[in-house]
């Protein structure tokens, strides 16, 4: 006989002794599939934690994972980001001191470049991936720092000017967005950390809730295309700006052109033909504002002061408060230049075209006009660093260099600021795209695989309802509760017996993952029990249609008796239904287990009173239809209990598959249902099943034969309950009957009586030992009593040889009838 069974997953089995689900014998794991399957599994205490290095790409990739490997490398990332920036910005130190800083960004590079060769080497998934552009991009950034340790100057070698100067910003930027991004994530996971020892219950939830997989590839895009996007920004805006930080540089060429045009017209420009004398070709010392005069050499000499006053600072002299407004601004500007002239004649000489000042501390560090250098000279540029050196060169080759320190400290922070702006940006964009990547695709999906997941390790998991996300309008939420709907559906079809089919029973073919059923089954215990429905065909003639709600409306009755006394429905054959009462693969039936067995009566006795109290079921018999096929009829229903091994496994074929068991004890369970018609009983259990009862149980039973039955040899004796019927017409009815203070069996004892009991257990007692002219007097007074069925029974075996037990008789006899 085969079965299978159905079970209402969302109801919890009470666990007793000896009762258990079959459990597979654990398998070694790897420490991170442990940690994958356990919520509270704590990776950072796993200190004996042996790590199995098979290549020496293992090695490299296991070192580079040492805290003191990770550290440096931070240490690089930070001083690559903010140490030059903080080198300008503080002061600067002398120029001479920069080999500090350029020798740091050779060790940064020197790092940088092995971690991109080692991970190119031990990593299959690294060469030529994002993040290898990513670091490459960073430490091509860091050569001009670099090779300044040889006295490399690659900005000189593309020349001063604006350009240049927005190339390195632009690299500047680009460091900043590629390697930001190691910033980022170390920020993250130390927070992560911190957030993890303040609260150990986030730690756990969060080890329990794993990335997914495409969460985590979704992830890896979404902070790529940030990191593209804003580093793209970054550099495109420096690069297309080109004049950054230079907006006085048109204002500032115009001028200096004017002062070479009127150089040239004073005679200027010819020192290297007048013996090296610089300067117009008259001498004047005399020339004034206000005064008319038609002298090149003035209007050179004039022009030339002006120019210097403008743009060589503020000369000592004070600043112009740029808060003034109207009269006081003149004025406060007036005086200004009042000073800065007074300095200008102290330090200035006409004669020669030279000046006294100290010209490492000027503005204007360099002033040359058509070949001669009419302030300082280019020793006085020997101080400043490229960035801080700013020049005008127009086409007849005069040129004016100035020192442009104050707005490189202000650039310096401002790259400083620019960095932790890039930082938080991507840290901030990434985090919000990845949020709603994971509310609306990320969130549901892993759900529905965790439920997938869970069903396929344990396929009775219980199902609980989706949480009212807001989610339910999109597809995703519609997937997953038509996901759930086939979960409940595949339990309620396959059952416990189906559990294995659907973990174990799985094969990899070339279209993916599908059950096969040629695979052996699975030997276990169980207590075995059939119902069945009494005069079912005719019922069914009858309700035609209706037939569907007549079986179903029983078969919810059978399977919840069965499912809340620690069973499990298997099977449904049309009249019949087959339960299970699974056991331990060792337990020993010859003896009680828990109560599982009085649970297993307890189910029958349940759905018997039940049936005969339900309004549904008797407004369904009371039909003219029924009655006057079957007059009198009312619901009733057969039960065998039998106990002992079967195979559990997929039954059938790829086009239909039953989950079930195969045995002879599944066999005998259904010959003893059938034998309720012969005995006129609503219960029959085996022997074995009444040694399995509690001994209180077993006194409210009654022997009522010992026979052989169809397909087995060996005699069993059986056992019967006497249902009791209260003549309930409801459910509620029924239960008005119990008294919550006593247990089932005090509730709804036997219908016979204790003396009734006696006096049967006697007679039968009397026909199995041979002495049937005795047992008879016994049986025929049950029967006189109460027209007991098994007491006919054994009465008319009795009649058929005139009550004599025949020759060589064992005391059981074979069960003609299945």
């Amino acid at each position: 006989m085969e079965g299978s069974k159905s079970s209402d997953s969302e109801v919890k089995k009470t666990p007793i002794k000896g009762h258990r689900k079959t459990k597979r014998s654990p398998t070694t794991k790897q420490v991170k599939d442990k940690g994958k399957e356990d919520p509270l599994f704590d990776e950072e205490k796993e200190e004996e934690k042996v790590v199995e290095l098979k290549t020496s790409k293992d090695v490299i990739l296991h070192v580079m994972e040492f805290k003191l490997y990770v550290n440096l490398m931070i240490i690089c990332t930070v001083l690559a980001l903010f140490m030059p920036d903080i080198w300008e910005a503080a002061g600067p130190p002398p120029i001479s001191w920069d080999i500090i800083l350029y020798a740091t960004m050779m060790v940064c590079l020197l790092f940088f470049m092995s971690e991109i060769v080692l991970l190119s080497w031990a990593r299959d998934d690294y060469l030529f991936s994002f993040f290898f552009w990513l670091d490459s991009a960073a430490a091509l950034s860091l050569f001009p720092e670099a090779l300044m340790v040889f006295n490399v100057d690659i900005l000189k070698l593309l020349g001063n000017n604006s350009t240049t100067l927005s190339l390195t910003r632009a690299g500047r930027a680009a460091r900043a967005g590629t390697r930001a991004v190691r910033i980022m994530t170390l920020v993250k996971s130390a927070f992560e950390k911190w957030m993890s020892r303040k609260d150990e219950n986030r730690s756990a939830k969060k080890q329990s809730q794993e990335e997914s997989a495409i969460g985590g590839k979704l992830a890896a895009g979404i902070t790529e295309k940030v990191i593209l996007v804003v580093t793209a920004m970054l550099v495109a805006n420096l690069l297309i700006s080109g004049s950054i930080g230079t907006a006085t540089e048109p204002a500032l060429e115009n001028a200096f052109t004017t002062l070479e045009e009127l150089y040239r017209d004073c005679g200027g420009g010819n020192s290297s033909l007048s013996g090296g004398v610089a300067g117009c070709r008259t001498i004047r010392t005399d020339c004034m504002d206000g005064v008319p005069t038609d002298d090149p050499t003035c209007h050179f000499n004039l022009f030339f002061r002006l120019f210097v006053i403008k743009n060589n600072g503020d000369m000592g002299c004070p600043t112009i408060n740029t808060g003034l407004t109207g009269s006081d601004l003149d004025s406060a500007t007036r005086t200004a230049l009042a000073c800065r002239l007074q300095v200008f004649q102290r330090e200035y000489n006409f004669s020669n075209y030279s000046t006294s000042a100290t010209c490492e501390t000027q503005v204007i560090r360099s002033l040359r006009i058509l070949g001669d250098w009419l302030w300082c000279g280019p020793e006085a540029e020997d101080s400043l660093r490229f960035a801080e050196l700013q020049e005008v060169i127009i086409e007849s080759g005069s040129r004016v260099a100035l020192a442009d320190i104050p707005y490189t400290r202000g650039s310096a922070v401002s790259n400083i600021l620019q960095v932790l702006f890039i930082i938080i940006l991507l840290g901030c964009s990434s985090y919000f795209f990845h949020l709603d990547a994971e509310r609306l695709v990320i969130g549901p999906i892993s759900k529905m695989a965790k439920l997938v997941d869970r069903l396929n390790k344990n396929p009775l998991a219980p199902i609980e309802e989706s949480a009212d996300t807001g989610m339910e309008e999109f597809e995703t939420g519609f997937v997953e509760r038509a996901l759930r709907k086939f979960g409940k559906l595949i339990q309620i079809a396959f059952g416990e017996a189906g559990a294995d089919v659907l973990s174990k029973d799985n094969t990899i073919s070339t279209d993916g993952i599908t059950t096969s059923t040629f695979v052996a089954g699975r030997k276990m215990q169980a207590i075995f029990g059939f119902a069945i429905v009494n005069n079912f065909n005719a019922c069914t003639e009858c309700l035609q249609e209706d037939t569907m709600l007549f079986v179903n409306t029983i078969a919810d009755i059978v399977h919840r008796a069965c499912h809340d006394n620690q069973g499990a429905p298997n099977k449904n054959i049309g009249d019949s239904f087959l339960l299970v009462w699974r056991l331990d693969d060792d337990a020993d039936i010859s003896k009680p287990v828990g109560d599982i067995a009085d649970d297993a009566v307890k189910s029958f006795i349940r759905a018997s009173m039940e049936v005969q109290a339900s309004e549904v079921l008797r407004k369904m018999t009371e039909s003219p239809k029924i009655q006057e096929a079957i007059p009198g009829y009312r619901v009733t229903l057969g039960f065998g209990l039998h106990v002992g091994w079967g195979i559990e496994g997929a039954i059938g074929s790829m086009l239909k598959i039953d989950a079930s068991y195969l045995s002879p004890n599944v066999n005998l369970a259904a010959r003893l249902e059938s034998g309720t018609h012969q005995f006129k009983v609503d219960i029959l259990l085996s022997d074995r099943v009444f040694g399995m009862l509690s001994p209180d149980v077993q006194a409210l039973h009654r022997k009522i034969d010992c026979v052989t039955m169809k397909g087995s040899q060996l005699p069993v004796t059986i056992y019967t309950y006497d249902v009791p019927y209260f003549g309930a017409t409801t459910l509620d009815e029924l239960y008005a009957y119990e008294d919550p203070d006593m247990d089932f069996w005090d509730n709804f004892p036997p219908r016979t009586s204790s003396t009734f009991r006696r006096r049967h257990a006697e007679g039968v007692r009397l026909y199995l030992e041979g002495n049937w002219s005795e047992g008879r007097k016994l049986l025929e007074m049950c029967v006189q009593e109460n027209g007991d069925g098994p007491s006919k029974v054994l009465l008319d075996v009795m009649g058929a040889r005139k009550f004599i037990a025949p020759d060589g008789w064992k005391g059981w006899r074979e069960l003609t009838s299945k």
